[in-house]
């Protein structure tokens, strides 16, 4: 007997929380490993999307970008 679409969505739900539970575990662990490594660990940033949803984001950082900005705050000495 087939089974009825509310059992289907159901599953897919219970399916996505799972995913997004396992998802939001690494990225706890990968934090406490860079922690306790030494390194600088980017906090995430909540924004809001366009559906109202909130949404964790990790900055990215450029590397490149980062020393540029430490040149321009040396005042250069002539």
């Amino acid at each position: 007997m087939a089974k009825n679409h509310f059992s289907f969505e159901k599953r897919r739900k219970e399916l996505d929380k799972k995913k997004k539970k396992e998802a939001k575990r690494l990225a706890k662990a990968e934090r406490k490993a860079a922690i306790e490594a030494g390194e600088e660990v980017a906090e995430p940033v909540i924004v809001i999307d366009e559906f109202g949803n909130a949404v964790e984001v990790l900055p990215e950082v450029d590397e490149d970008q980062e020393f540029e900005d430490e040149e321009e705050e040396t005042p250069g000495t002539s």
